[in-house]
């Protein structure tokens, strides 16, 4: 699910940049690429600012696709003067109930949050290697992942009321994701219920099954409680992030990597754990 975006946002990405050839085919990219206002490419800092509506989930694979390695270092609103009232992230790094396990081959998932201003926030969702079709997405009371998806807690639900959309359900129920053949899944969001500082410290989970959003009637103990989405497949803590050009790093202070090593490290990790 993409929603259509009302409000403009800027984000700023890590691009592994080494000539002007790079920026060429980067900006070649970006020109064709529909929501982006205005976008800035930087050689020498390796940095590639872009303003507008585009989803940066898809703007991230847009440019993956270019065979460079690309991290979203920040986000926030398109208006400097206005700002942010700040940022989260979340990355799924636990699979199924099983916190030792690593994610498989293949499989992965990121969720960025910016509160563009005190009434709005924006999440940004983007998944691989899951099973095609519907998947429910939730943000659940708890920051613990010892179990898993089993430590999480119920879904976030400050108001007290049935699970239901994201309009009227909890205040974590947040739809469904859906995955296409490929295995890629993107959802963005603009909701006026969450805010950033209430979720940081809590989790955020995606589950097997899809969400009836509290619409079954058949089975509608289960239905108001949790959407018969079933078990979570994917789940992470939800950690405050850096808005737009408040990340300066280039060296990892834990082990002397670069960015672009780190990533790699990351990425390798998960392929060799299997």
């Amino acid at each position: 699910m993409v929603a259509s975006l009302k409000k403009q946002f800027k984000t700023e990405f890590a691009v592994e940049l080494t000539c002007q050839s790079c920026v060429d085919d980067v900006s070649n990219v970006l020109k064709q690429f529909p929501g982006i206002e205005q976008f800035d490419i930087n050689l020498s800092e390796q940095r590639v600012t872009i303003e507008g509506t585009a989803p940066p989930s898809k703007v991230s694979r847009a440019l993956k696709e270019t065979g460079r390695t690309v991290i979203v270092r920040g986000q926030g609103v398109a208006d400097d003067k206005q700002g942010h009232s700040g940022a989260a992230v979340c990355i799924f790094d636990v699979y199924g109930d099983d916190p030792t396990k690593q994610l498989p081959k293949g499989k992965s998932g990121l969720a960025r949050f910016v509160q563009i201003d005190n009434d709005t926030c924006l999440i940004d969702l983007t998944v691989e290697g899951l099973t095609p079709g519907k998947h429910g997405v939730h943000i659940h009371e708890c920051g613990d992942v010892s179990r898993g998806w089993l430590s999480t807690g119920d879904h976030f639900n400050p108001t007290g009321v049935d699970h239901g959309d994201e309009f009227t359900g909890h205040v974590g129920d947040l739809g469904n994701l859906e995955v296409d053949d490929n295995g890629w899944g993107d959802m963005v969001v603009e909701s006026e219920r969450i805010k950033v500082w209430d979720i940081i410290g809590r989790s955020m989970v995606i589950t097997k099954d899809e969400d009836d959003l509290g619409k079954n009637k058949q089975t509608q103990q289960q239905s108001k409680w949790n959407g018969n989405s079933g078990p979570g497949i994917l789940c992470g803590i939800i950690a405050r992030s850096a808005g737009a050009f408040e990340n300066m790093k280039k060296v990892c202070a834990c082990n002397g990597k670069t960015l672009w090593e780190e990533a790699r490290l990351v990425q390798d990790k998960k392929v060799s754990s299997l």
